[in-house]
């Protein structure tokens, strides 16, 4: 019997500079190529500057350096996620993520999810999953869209 369409979750795999990021679909506003960026001073590394997105600046932060605290150069850095907050207490509606490649629309069933032991131990990720032969986090975007809020 095939599954039913319902089952599948349709979500973005989004490459990283070294690691994949998996969202749910309806997260992502928008894919653009990857603009000029407005400065701003006093900011952690991981916080790229801003964006000016349908009248509004959003914060650009890499995701990465977020996760890893570690600065990283985002000079190859080809495409602009646009990110739909969903932590309404952190007063975000939106942000974005630099991305090295298209990302790539899938669906998944929970079923084929494969946990991988977590080689990064941050508040940022809530674990990391196996699709295929790549390992993706799946962020803790509660966590992530608070710590910018605080900027």
């Amino acid at each position: 019997m095939a599954d039913n369409a319902s089952n599948f979750i349709p979500c973005r795999l989004i490459p990283l500079q070294n690691h994949y990021l998996l969202l749910p679909n309806t997260t992502i506003a928008e894919v653009i190529p990857m603009p000029k960026l407005e400065t701003a001073a006093n900011k952690p590394d991981y916080w790229l500057g801003q964006y000016d997105w349908q009248s509004s600046l959003l914060p650009v932060i890499e995701l990465e350096s977020l996760i890893e605290n570690t600065r990283l150069s985002t000079a190859t850095a080809t495409k602009l996620c646009i990110v739909h907050g969903i932590n309404s207490s952190a007063n975000i509606t939106t942000y974005a993520l630099p991305c090295y490649g298209m990302p790539q629309l899938i669906l998944l069933k929970e079923s084929a999810l494969n946990i991988v032991e977590n080689t990064q131990d941050s508040e940022f990720i809530h674990c990391q999953i196996q699709i295929g032969n790549k390992i993706a986090y799946i962020p803790n975007l509660d966590r992530v869209e608070t710590i910018i809020s605080q900027q």
